[in-house]
């Protein structure tokens, strides 16, 4: 019982925490308090297809699909630390609500930013082009 308690706290300071930080990133407040669009939106904003957030339904998996989705978040405001993942994994909305809090920018989805590099990486290998 404790255990459900503890899931539905922690659901709704994770609602709250999106709902002060989606307007960071250009999306409106509201659609962090919505039960699945928050996730939905969750997963536009970090560069992954929406239909990701439909991971999160299936038990063991959403516990992985939830981790990495909260890690890419924080690093789609620019926060790379190994101290910004740790809490992300660990309490999600502590680490969303102080973002949201401080000064960090949204700088885009973060795995769509790794697919050009790596492309980048790849064309500057075929060409021996060791500068790039």
């Amino acid at each position: 019982m404790f255990l459900l308690y503890y899931l539905i706290i922690f659901y709704v300071l994770l609602s709250i925490s999106l709902y002060f930080l989606f307007p960071k990133a250009g999306v409106e407040a509201k659609k962090g308090l919505i039960p699945g669009v928050n996730f939905y939106e969750w997963a536009k904003l970090i560069g992954k297809k929406p239909i990701t957030a439909l991971w999160l339904l299936f038990p063991i998996v959403n516990i992985f699909t939830f981790c990495a989705m909260a890690v890419d978040l924080v690093r789609s405001f620019g926060k790379n630390e190994f101290k910004h993942s740790a809490a992300a994994v660990l309490f999600a909305p502590g680490i969303f609500y102080k973002i949201a809090k401080d000064d960090s920018k949204y700088e885009g989805p973060i795995l769509t930013k790794e697919e050009n590099y790596q492309k980048e990486l790849i064309e500057a290998k075929k060409g021996n082009d060791s500068y790039k």
